[in-house]
């Protein structure tokens, strides 16, 4: 039977519905508190499952990435790798296969260590070298790893909480063009530095140095910034980075009082149309979990998802 040591694991929760149905929910465990478990199925959306529901629960094998025509098929290590290149850190220091990451405190993804492989010690000696390693420099010490790794189990074990949840997504560049349809009031302006119009319109750019931020947006060799415009408006922004046959989305921002509006697919469209001229034939994006209007836009575009990746911190 499960208990709440398993949440970060995949699992399968049999359950009474309000109707005195029995069902079925496969997916991560997200979270257990309060009489409440709630279950992230695959397609990202959520299931909260009242703990007197339960008829039965057991921990499932990690399912394996999608395998779908034009997306290459990559292990959730080399994804993180990958995304990691589209989003680089000032400093960086390999540990084993595990990369520490700092830069300054600027994003998560940035200032943690990306825990993928062989640390090439145990986990305990590598858990402590981590918190060394980041004191010195002043930033709490943060670890991102695959849920459905050894890794993630092992990192669980020694006391480190899961603090959110991430989901990366892939589809394949072609199909997802055909599903947007041009509209004739909008077009892209595409740049190879984000100007300070663009740089107005996201969202994360509001905490810590602007400038540390620029420095990662434009980190990759080849990264475009689109600023969707109506008229000489802009109304939506986005970036993508390439990495071989991959794009990288990142930062999609769309005004709150602009929303609603299918500015986030047309602004995909224009950051999609640049990567396939690239020669880029799939692409990837990471989006919270619980971004559920995201996920809903993602999902209407072809987007499946790849794998969840968390982020630990040590006990206090």
């Amino acid at each position: 039977m499960l208990s709440p040591r398993d949440v970060g694991a995949r699992v399968s929760v049999r359950h009474r519905r309000s109707d005195g149905q029995l069902t079925d929910v496969v997916g991560d465990l997200q979270s257990w508190s309060d009489g409440r478990l709630v279950v992230r199925r695959a397609d990202g959306r959520t299931v909260a499952v009242a703990e007197s529901a339960v008829a039965a629960g057991r921990i499932v094998p990690p399912a394996p990435p999608p395998r779908r025509p034009g997306v290459p098929h990559v292990s959730p290590a080399d994804m993180q790798r990958m995304a990691g290149a589209g989003w680089p850190a000032r400093e960086s220091e390999a540990m084993g296969d595990w990369l520490l990451r700092a830069h300054g405190g600027i994003t998560g993804r940035a200032n943690s260590v990306m825990a993928v492989g062989d640390p090439g010690t145990d986990i305990r000696t590598a858990l402590d070298r981590v918190q060394e390693w980041y004191d010195e420099r002043g930033l709490p010490a943060l670890v991102q790893v695959p849920e459905a790794d050894p890794v993630d189990a092992a990192v669980a074990s020694h006391g480190w909480s899961q603090l959110h949840v991430t989901i990366v997504q892939t589809a394949a560049i072609a199909p997802t063009l055909d599903l947007i349809a041009p509209q004739p009031d909008l077009w892209i302006d595409i740049t190879t530095t984000p100007s300070p119009e663009w740089l107005s319109l996201m969202h994360d750019l509001d905490t810590g140095d602007p400038a540390s931020h620029v420095e990662i947006l434009t980190g990759p060799e080849r990264v475009c910034f689109a600023t969707l415009r109506r008229g000489r408006e802009a109304v939506a922004i986005g970036r993508v980075s390439i990495e071989g046959r991959w794009a990288g989305i990142t930062s999609v921002d769309v005004p709150e009082s602009r929303r609603r509006q299918g500015l986030g697919a047309a602004v995909m469209r224009g950051l999609l149309e640049w990567a396939a001229d690239q020669g880029a034939r799939a692409a990837y994006l990471q989006v919270r979990a619980l971004n559920e209007p995201a996920l809903a836009l993602y999902r209407r575009l072809g987007f499946l998802t790849h794998h969840p990746y968390c982020y630990r911190v040590p006990p206090q």
